[in-house]
């Protein structure tokens, strides 16, 4: 009976430390998985504002405009108007156009401002081609070109008063400006070249003519070098004329015209002087002719050789033989175009 008594309580015990194991782990289960969660919240909720503030930083990323290619284009239509001297032609629109410029370089805010860029450019691109009109009108009007085209005159003309006009008012978008400025420079242009495509069609047939001139006195034998050079002058003529620089070639025309001028006269005065010559020994040879003739008919030598003159069939010097100076001439078309404008 008391071993049964024992038995039971071994069991009791054994039982009591087995719920309290139980009950302790079940605690400590609880305190741990209370930390957990909390430190998972904490946790989830810093991830949460990293997310959102690298959202936030990729959408003002996202919304940042590059402006530097119409940056660079309107600075280099700036350079453009300077060379062509708008600065100092239009120089209150020139300062009013930087100081656009100037206040979009400063604002750096990172906004597409390309729309503001264009017209900058347009207006730079404007000035430019009206400081050129107004260049090239003066050259017309002092070199009394109006009348070679008269039309295009009068339209270039008005064409850069209205963009005169147009300017003054703030307004105006630059797009319309330009367009207005190359129909006055375009039209101006065409004065310049219908009037050199004519001085130059009339200078080279006179540069052909003293060309020829030279050949009659056989310039391109006694003066080669230099009659090729000036043959060249006419074929670089030729050159600009039909890559529609009628200007560049009235130049070399008339430069040829006036080297193939001198350098004919020079020669023909030259062969002149020493055909006289030859005229001249030819008198003094048929007078010592004359002269030998009398004294042999008064004392005559006879037929022995007498010492210091030559025999009658000497050899004194050896036979010239000339080269055809028409293989010399330089062929040049006499028939050349320029290539006409669009």
């Amino acid at each position: 009976m008391k071993k049964i008594f024992l038995l039971l309580c071994l069991a009791l015990a054994v039982l009591f430390v087995s719920c309290k194991s139980t009950e302790q782990t079940t605690e400590n289960s609880l305190v741990d998985t209370s930390n957990l969660t909390e430190q998972t919240a904490e946790d989830e909720g810093s991830s949460s504002e990293d997310e959102n503030a690298n959202a936030d930083e990729n959408a003002e990323d996202a919304g940042s405009v590059d402006n530097t290619s119409g940056l660079d284009a309107a600075e280099s239509s700036r350079q453009a108007a300077l060379d062509a001297g708008a600065k100092d032609e239009y120089a209150t629109a020139f300062a009013a156009n930087d100081a656009a410029l100037a206040a979009i370089k400063a604002l750096n805010d990172g906004k597409d401002h390309s729309a503001e860029l264009a017209d900058i450019k347009a207006r730079y691109d404007a000035l430019a081609a009206a400081a050129k009109a107004r260049k090239l009108k003066e050259r017309i009007d002092s070199e009394g070109l109006a009348s070679n085209s008269q039309s295009d005159y009068d339209n270039g003309v008005k064409a850069l008063d209205e963009f005169d006009s147009m300017l003054a008012l703030v307004a105006t978008p630059g797009a319309t400006l330009n367009k207005k400025a190359a129909e006055s420079y375009d039209s101006f242009h065409n004065v310049w070249f219908k009037s050199y495509k004519k001085f130059a069609n009339d200078e080279r047939k006179k540069a052909i003519e003293q060309k020829k001139a030279c050949d009659a006195v056989r310039a391109q034998v006694a003066r080669k070098a230099e009659y090729s050079e000036y043959a060249d002058l006419i074929k670089s003529g030729d050159s600009s004329f039909a890559t529609q620089n009628p200007e560049a070639a009235y130049n070399s025309y008339r430069s040829a015209t006036e080297k193939f001028e001198a350098l004919a006269k020079d020669v023909a005065e030259k062969r002149a002087a020493a055909q006289k010559a030859i005229e001249d020994a030819k008198a003094k040879i048929a007078a010592t002719e004359e002269y030998a003739e009398q004294a042999d008919s008064e004392k005559p030598l006879g037929d022995e050789s007498v010492a210091g003159i030559e025999a009658e069939d000497t050899v004194l010097l050896e036979k010239d033989e000339f080269a055809d100076p028409d293989d010399s001439v330089i062929q040049i078309d006499e028939n050349v175009q320029a290539v006409e404008e669009n």
